[in-house]
């Protein structure tokens, strides 16, 4: 008797004394052996109660086929019940012990019998294990043969079972702790690598802009709230002409030329403020060189501490090539007004040779002042003929001047574009024969504008001497016109040499020509078609060009007269 006490206090002593760092099935292996050699039972089993779902699970056996658990519940289910259906399920409703002394006499353990009857055990007894007065679990324990259970066996299992409950309770907190320091552990390694991943990030992006920074043409630097120099890449120092440790701490106005110190406190007044406005200002360099700054501000906030950032853009060779710029401008300017001048002045006295010249050469060969031979007849033609020439190229570059001076005086008045068409082509009727070339007209009765006839006659007489001149001979000239809601339209279309396209953009441009060599096969100063595009545009209309390579064709659209009772509502351009 002695001894089975003894046997049981050690059984006691063992499971109190198990290993709870071990794995928790092997906890519960321990336990159920232990239990079962201080009872000399065949096995046994360990149910517990989810701590998630409150289901009752059966987690460990002993004693039995490593199947068992999963038989269990396949008997269960093939019976359609639960598995607290069996005993256990009484326990964990009354929280007391529940013996089976003859497993196949118990109702409850009826799906079971089967499985009770193959691996032969007969008896049972079914213990709560608890924490407080909630049951946690059931530890169950299987004898071969039917018996009555003593009140020293239910006890004893009883105490087990209560050292048993404490026990698992220590390993569930156990394995609870070590996994929560495991997954500190890998927090700690995740957070570690992230804090790696950081400052690589951190790293990597301080350097790119530091780059950035770096590689900039302009100079870039901080100041801090009280306007001290606290970094600045190279460019910065190389632009204000400073050593960077001679600047760093110092208060920017170190740099400043005295004649701009107040403007530049105002700018830093400014900034404090908020106001960011780009300036230029003036430096000076160590070495007493002066430099203009083009400077833009931004601000913000390192640890509550505001900064200023700072860009410098060096317009100190900008602003002198600027000067140099304005100077020749000037200079071209007044070389151009000298040039103006000198072809008006020359061209008045010109003229007014040339135009005796061409009288008496017309009285000359009208024999008012004498009879003259044939031969002598056709020299003076030539004179005639070559006289005419100066005069209109004198008359052009008197246009030129007037052009250049906005004094072109217009004479505005109605003019009836179909009448004034007429005469245009009567008059060039000789050239053309003279040439060879058939002169036609396709004109719609348009109605009269508002505009200055001589001028507009001689853009008319220009273009249609222009396209003669580059028509070979028995080619055609045609002059169109069409009536538009608010504009009408004049067409000046030839059969001659075409004009290129890249051409086409350029040919109204003051003295530009086609074929600009001095072997050109065509005469001309390259100033008629500029003339024309200015009349034109002091009429309010346009002048273009077509050519597809098959001739030419000018377009002039000049607008219609608007009036109330006859009155013009348009202006002229002066």
């Amino acid at each position: 008797m002695e001894n089975i006490e003894k046997s049981k206090l050690k059984a006691l002593s063992d499971i109190a004394s198990i290993d709870i760092s071990l794995e928790f099935n092997d906890v519960l292996q321990s336990i159920l052996k232990i239990t079962c050699k201080a009872t000399d039972a065949q096995c046994g089993t360990i149910m517990l109660v989810d701590e998630l779902d409150n289901i009752i699970r059966m987690v460990a056996s002993y004693g039995l086929p490593q199947d068992y658990i999963e038989r269990v519940y396949d008997a269960a289910k093939k019976a359609g019940v639960p598995l607290a259906s069996s005993p256990s399920g009484t326990v964990l409703e009354t929280g007391k012990y529940y013996p089976v002394p003859n497993v196949f006499e118990e109702p409850k353990d009826k799906p079971w019998h089967d499985l009770s009857k193959e691996l032969g055990f007969s008896s049972q007894i079914f213990t709560p294990m608890k924490k407080g007065l909630k049951v946690i679990g059931l530890l169950n324990i299987y004898w071969a043969e039917p018996r009555r259970f003593t009140d020293e066996e239910i006890n004893f299992v009883t105490i087990v079972a209560s050292q048993a409950s404490s026990v698992v309770q220590n390993a569930r907190l156990c394995g609870s702790l070590e996994n929560n320091v495991l997954e500190l552990k890998q927090y700690k390694e995740n957070l570690e690598e992230k804090i790696k991943e950081a400052h690589k990030k951190l790293y990597d992006s301080e350097r790119y802009l530091r780059t950035i920074i770096e590689s900039s043409m302009d100079g870039i630097f901080v100041v801090d709230e009280k306007g001290r120099f606290e970094f600045g890449n190279d460019s910065a120092f190389n632009i204000l002409g400073w050593p960077g440790q001679e600047l760093i701490g110092q208060f920017f106005m170190k740099v400043i030329s005295g004649d701009m110190e107040d403007f530049m406190l105002d700018r830093w007044h400014e900034v404090q403020n908020g106001i960011e406005l780009p300036y230029e200002t003036k430096i000076i360099t160590k070495n007493g060189e002066v430099r203009y700054l083009y400077v833009s501000h931004a601000h913000t906030e390192i640890k509550g501490n505001r900064k200023y950032v700072v860009v410098i853009k060096d317009i100190t060779e900008k602003l002198r090539l600027e000067q140099e710029l304005k100077e020749s401008y000037a200079e071209l300017k007044e070389s151009d007004r000298i040039k103006t001048e000198f072809i008006s002045n020359i061209s008045h006295e010109l003229l007014t040779p040339l135009t005796s010249i061409k009288g008496f050469v017309e009285l000359l060969n009208d024999g008012a002042i004498g009879t003259i031979n044939e031969e002598q007849k056709r020299s003076l033609g030539i004179i005639h003929r070559n006289s005419e020439r100066l005069i209109h190229l004198i008359k052009e570059l008197l246009d030129i001047s007037h052009l250049e001076k906005n004094k072109l005086g217009l004479q505005f008045g109605l003019v009836s574009i179909n009448d004034m068409l007429s005469k245009c082509i009567l008059d060039m009727q000789p050239l053309a024969k003279e040439n060879q070339i058939s002169l036609f007209q396709d004109a719609r009765p348009l109605p009269r504008i508002w505009g200055d006839e001589e001028r507009l006659t001689q853009v008319i007489i220009n273009l249609l001497a222009n396209a003669i001149k580059f028509t070979p001979q028995h080619g055609k000239v045609t002059v169109i016109s069409q009536d538009f809601t608010e504009q009408v339209k004049i067409s000046i279309k030839d059969t001659g040499i075409g004009i290129p396209p890249d051409h086409l953009s350029r040919i109204f441009e003051r003295f530009y020509q086609v074929d600009g060599s001095t072997k050109r096969k065509y005469g001309g100063t390259g100033i008629g078609l500029s003339i024309c595009k200015n009349i034109i545009e002091k009429h309010y209309g346009s002048i273009w060009a077509e050519s597809d390579g098959n001739g030419s064709t000018f377009h002039i659209l000049l607008p219609k007269l608007k009036s109330k009772d006859g009155v013009a509502d348009a202006k002229p351009k002066s």
